[in-house]
């Protein structure tokens, strides 16, 4: 059976079994579209793979002829003007021709140029030549001798749609069971089919998405940093949309995939890309009156040049399907990276560290955020301020906690003082640093009383009347802090104290 009899079977979708040896060995034009994500199988898909035929076909080290058919599992295809795109079941089926390709060699089906399994991104790229090495590494073993015969007995079902919105309907049930793809895939495959009839607008982002999705898999100098494309947009961007308007919850998948795709807008043209107010896209800066007492604009607009950063959105602003996607997507990662792997902005970076060292990843990944949108916002104006006196917002809330949980940043925000929604609704940056200050009254600290009795030694005082020593990150907390304003501390040091450190530290 050959694809034209799968097609044939139903209206909607057709369906229909088919044997990859008899898909092999057709003329059906089968291609990876460019939009879907890279290939990623590994030498331990492939070797459970394998182990599974060898139980499934051999018998004391001999191949069984009456073995049944293995299902290999369906395979989701949109017929798009005469050619079949492959919209699920791309891994398992460009396995098998790296596996034909190494153990027929000259005879395999890639030879035939049937097949147009084209990857372009080098994640792919590194996939398959890890995966090729293994499979000769393996060759002259019983599956690859008896590989041909295997082929006969795999079988696929095939689902044939010409509509494309019915076949990703059916691409994101099926990755929604089992160990689901990553956010990111979906919003790529989504927002690069808004660009099928502008191909090289598709081929040029889909090769920049790529891109920029490597780097961010990319650990640099092993600090906590977001470890993935995917994280960004959960740990992040969505959570600074959401946060900031005081919704104070973790995204669900089905939110994920709203924010990042079903909510995104569409407007007259694919490549007319909508602008809102911010600090590098304003008409003006201020007005000023000259001498015949007219007024007269001080302009102070930033062109957009060749820099990822300088792409002129708002974190909180509409997302535009497609091409406005990418940009979005291209601005907030160089955003990010240009402060925390980059450390481009050397104001903050000492006030960084020591956040490192004394916080765990739940507190890291919320002055991350709070950073991202101050910068969004403010640039670097007053920024060495605000992320000092956020620390110590953190702070006052760590030193009244036995531990730091996944929910303390939103227990923080909800009680506090929600820094986030301020930053928002803020028009400069006293604003901001005023609300910051006005969260954290000194009572937060009073109780850890900290008196010097020795060089290298304190006393610690929970209250007047008992003496209790306090958690090892409590104690670490209070060394960190008073080492890092070590030189604005004379006799005191009281955390109480510990505002004047801060005014200290910004006056040298």
């Amino acid at each position: 059976m050959d694809l034209e009899t799968v097609e044939n079977a139903t209206k909607l979708f057709d369906v229909g079994t088919i044997c990859i040896h008899d898909l092999f060995e057709s003329n059906t034009k089968l291609t990876i579209p460019d939009y879907q994500r890279p290939y990623v199988w590994d030498k331990e898909h492939i070797a459970e793979l394998l182990n599974d035929w060898n139980d499934h076909f051999f018998k004391e080290n001999n191949f069984n002829d009456g073995a049944i058919e293995y299902f290999m599992g369906s395979v989701m295809i949109h017929k798009n003007t005469g050619k079949y795109e492959v919209i699920d079941g791309q891994q398992r089926l460009t396995t098998l021709l790296i596996m034909d390709y190494v153990w027929n060699e000259n005879n395999s089906v890639l030879s035939k140029g049937t097949f147009n399994f084209n990857y372009k991104s080098k994640v792919s790229s590194n996939h398959i030549k890890q995966n090729r090495n293994y499979l000769k590494s393996i060759k002259g073993n019983l599956i690859s001798e008896h590989f041909n015969e295997i082929i006969q007995k795999l079988v696929f079902s095939f689902i044939i749609t010409e509509n494309e919105d019915n076949a990703f309907v059916f691409f994101d049930s099926q990755n929604n069971r089992g160990v689901p793809l990553d956010e990111v895939d979906f919003f790529k495959s989504y927002h690069l089919r808004e660009l099928n009839n502008y191909e090289n607008y598709l081929r040029f982002f889909a090769k920049k998405f790529d891109h920029i999705n490597s780097l961010n898999n990319t650990k640099i100098h092993n600090e906590p940093n977001l470890k993935s494309l995917n994280e960004l947009f959960i740990k992040q961007l969505w959570r600074i949309r959401f946060w900031s308007k005081n919704k104070l919850w973790f995204a669900s998948r089905k939110s994920l995939l709203d924010t990042f795709q079903k909510n995104t807008v569409v407007f007259d043209a694919v490549d007319d890309i909508k602008l809102y107010p911010s600090f590098n896209n304003t008409l003006g800066s201020s007005l000023k009156f000259n001498k015949q007492m007219q007024p007269e604009l001080n302009s102070k607009i930033r062109l957009y040049g060749s820099e990822s950063i300088d792409i002129p959105f708002t974190i909180n602003q509409p997302i535009q399907k497609g091409i406005g996607f990418f940009l979005f997507t291209e601005k907030y990662t160089s955003l990010y990276n240009y402060i925390f792997r980059e450390k481009k902005i050397e104001e903050i970076n000492l006030i960084t560290s020591l956040i490192y060292k004394l916080y765990n990843d739940y507190f890291i990944n919320l002055y991350q955020m709070a950073i991202v949108m101050y910068y969004d916002k403010f640039g670097e104006e007053n920024i060495e301020i605000f992320a000092k006196w956020f620390e110590h917002f953190m702070g006052a809330f760590r030193m009244n906690r036995s531990s730091i949980v996944e929910q303390s940043p939103i227990v923080l925000l909800r009680d506090y003082g929600n820094i986030l929604q301020i930053i928002q609704q803020s028009y400069l940056t006293s604003e901001v640093l005023y609300s910051l200050k006005k969260a954290v009254p000194e009572s937060y600290y009073e109780g850890f009383a900290y008196k010097v009795q020795e060089k290298n030694s304190v006393t610690i005082h929970l209250d007047d009347a008992s003496q209790t020593k306090l958690s090892f990150a409590r104690q670490n907390y209070y060394q960190c802090v008073k080492a890092f304003y070590l030189e604005n501390i004379t006799t005191n040091y009281q955390l109480t104290e510990k505002q004047n450190w801060i005014n200290g530290s910004l006056t040298r």
